[in-house]
């Protein structure tokens, strides 16, 4: 018979004697496979504890450098259980390389300038997202089947989904012009089958992150086996 402990923190208020439970929080440490005890298996494998020191709290664990240089005292990597799942918090310069930014550029009517008018123009950012390397083929073809030819192979970097129109100019060659669209024409089911990708969100508790989060066994694997040997890399 396997054998799972749990970890229970529990607030209370207490007032004229009389305790009131505020909040409960489980975790399980020993057995189970749940992801966050996944998670901090895999950080131990992978070494992690070797340069970082973790703090628990009743919200997250969190992981500063052991021995932080000046500007690098803060969490390095951040673990929180979510109704949605396993979120994970990273520097955003952690992030950046590896990140596909989407957006599209939306006509905002005319603008008066210099005796003459001019249309203005909205850049949206659509979304934030990491491919997971196992799965960028099957990330690109659904892509491609909805916007052809926008990521060109591509899966890092900032893209403009906007289609073009293409006319023959007076000289009578080929010119293409861009049609205005906006963010409501975007929809996640775009970007095909979740397995691919992860959505990648502002985190208001640490604003120098951004965050993730995970519900499957495979996604996170993968994302803590690229990302931690990143950030240990750093430092």
């Amino acid at each position: 018979m396997s054998k799972i402990i749990y970890d229970v923190i529990q607030r209370f208020e207490v007032e004229d004697g009389v305790p009131r439970l505020l909040s409960t929080n489980i975790q399980v440490i020993q057995g189970g496979e749940d992801l966050m005890s996944l998670a901090t298996t895999t950080l131990k494998k992978l070494g992690f504890y070797d340069q970082f020191d973790e703090n628990r709290t009743s919200q997250y664990i969190g992981y500063k450098l052991k021995n932080p240089q000046i500007g690098t005292k803060r969490y390095q990597l951040v673990l929180a259980q979510r109704k949605e799942g396993l979120c994970i918090s990273l520097p955003q310069n952690i992030f950046l390389p590896d990140v596909l930014v989407l957006t599209c550029i939306t006509e905002n009517g005319l603008t008066y300038t210099e005796d003459d008018y001019h249309e203005d123009y909205i850049t949206n950012i659509l979304g934030k997202y990491w491919i997971l390397p196992s799965k960028e083929d099957l990330f690109l073809q659904s892509m491609q089947s909805i916007y052809p030819n926008v990521l060109e192979g591509e899966v890092r970097g900032s893209f403009v989904l906007n289609s073009y129109y293409i006319y023959t100019d007076s000289e009578d060659e080929e010119a293409r012009e861009m049609v205005s669209m906006s963010p409501e024409e975007f929809k996640i089911e775009h970007l095909g089958d979740s397995c691919s990708y992860l959505a990648i969100h502002e985190d208001k508790l640490f604003p120098y992150t951004w965050q993730v989060c995970i519900n499957s066994i495979e996604k996170l694997q993968e994302f803590l086996d690229y990302f931690v040997k990143k950030i240990m890399e750093q430092w």
